[in-house]
């Protein structure tokens, strides 16, 4: 199973279409019997258009396989520098607690 996370931004949905692209030539070619688990909107900010856009694009496209989206926070940015994951640092702002909540509603998924 593919689990695809993308960007809540214009660009980020071609990578999403490269990857069902490669996935159907796994199957085709090499009888890759994988599937998709789900897609994982991330970097989401309510705020902006674009990001709105996009989420109601992928709605649209992938309407059974969308999983809630994981919504931008400094703290996802820092974690990978520090070598920590999130549920690692103490979250002190409501951002941070919940984008803890938002990517334990994934791990509860897989």
């Amino acid at each position: 199973m593919v689990l695809v996370p993308t960007a809540t931004e214009f660009l980020a949905a071609d990578g999403v279409r490269k990857i069902y692209e490669a996935m159907a030539k796994l199957k085709n070619e090499q009888g890759w019997k994988g599937n998709v688990l789900g897609i994982l909107p991330t970097f989401y900010d309510e705020q902006t258009r674009e990001s709105r856009i996009q989420l109601d694009e992928y709605r649209k496209i992938f309407t059974d396989l969308m999983l809630s989206p994981i919504h931008r926070t400094t703290i996802l940015r820092e974690c990978p520098a520090e070598g920590r994951t999130i549920f690692e640092v103490e979250t002190v702002t409501e951002a941070a607690q919940r984008a803890v909540q938002e990517y334990q509603a994934v791990v509860a998924h897989v």
